[in-house]
């Protein structure tokens, strides 16, 4: 990518409890369970890293196909000669602890998924909180990872970013909802720096809110539903790099019914909420 372009962040994301425009049609369910004081998701995430895997899903462009794989923490580079670190967002769960977190509804005021979704569409869907999940041990985590790659003769481009792979296993027992091709993931993020500032539902500009690469997939005949995202960027401009990407990820379940208005229902879940920056080393 020349200094010219534009950088992008591949694809995706939206939602939060409360009344916003279009989404005053939002209700709570029955309420999940209440997270453990310190815990990452409270149960309802389980932390099972591994190396890279198939997804299921098209590969991110730049990177083999597959999970970035593992729990990368931080990453050193250079950029311009100088030392940058790429690292994974503090959860705030924890201290300084870069573990993903679980949420019933969303809680991020920067990424403020409730209006930003419904903004985007809550014109033609309404968005319904259930409140989160009510078993245990939901999303398994597989793969939370950042990584840089410096720019040679070859790649001009510098190239640094973070991936979250999570598979949904329901509590069926509890009342989960099973897997199903209606079950969709919404992403939200909000990305800031001196390279590229966006704000958005994940969807590459779809006319849905739906992330592309997730739900119901096929992996080597075994049949998941998942979620898989690589966000990134490629740089080769002299400036200094400051940026930083959140995001918060919901799985909702596509109704196909409509509300009085004729408004799509989506019952959104409990999602994740997940990130990395890039700051320059002193």
């Amino acid at each position: 990518m020349s200094s010219a372009s534009r950088p992008r962040v591949p694809r995706r994301s939206l939602l939060t409890a409360g009344t916003a425009l279009g989404l005053s049609g939002l209700v709570s369910g029955p309420a999940a369970a209440v997270p453990k004081p310190g815990a990452p998701g409270g149960g309802h995430l389980v932390l099972d890293y591994r190396p890279g895997q198939p997804t299921g899903w098209p590969e991110t462009p730049g990177k083999p196909i597959g999970t970035l794989g593992g729990h990368t923490a931080s990453a050193d580079f250079a950029f311009n000669g100088v030392p940058h670190r790429v690292s994974l967002l503090p959860s705030g769960q924890d201290g300084a602890s870069t573990e993903p977190v679980y949420q019933a509804v969303p809680t991020d005021p920067a990424v403020d998924f409730a209006q930003t979704l419904a903004t985007a569409f809550g014109a033609h869907y309404a968005f319904r909180s259930l409140g989160g999940f009510r078993g245990r041990g939901e999303f398994r985590v597989q793969s939370y990872s950042v990584f840089a790659t410096e720019a040679t003769e070859e790649q001009p481009a510098t190239t640094f970013g973070g991936g979250l792979y999570v598979v949904y296993e329901p509590d069926l027992r509890a009342g989960d909802p099973g897997i199903h091709e209606t079950l969709r993931w919404i992403q939200v993020v909000r990305q800031s720096g001196t390279v590229e500032n966006r704000h958005e539902v994940d969807n590459i500009g779809r006319a849905n809110p739906f992330y592309m690469d997730g739900g119901l997939t096929s992996i080597h005949g075994t049949e998941v539903c998942n979620f898989h995202d690589t966000s990134q960027i490629a740089f080769d401009g002299r400036v200094d790099l400051d940026e930083q990407f959140a995001a918060e990820t919901f799985l909702t379940h596509d109704t196909g019914t409509k509300d009085r208005s004729g408004r799509g229902i989506v019952h959104v879940l409990g999602g994740i909420r997940w990130g990395w920056r890039v700051r320059r080393v002193e």
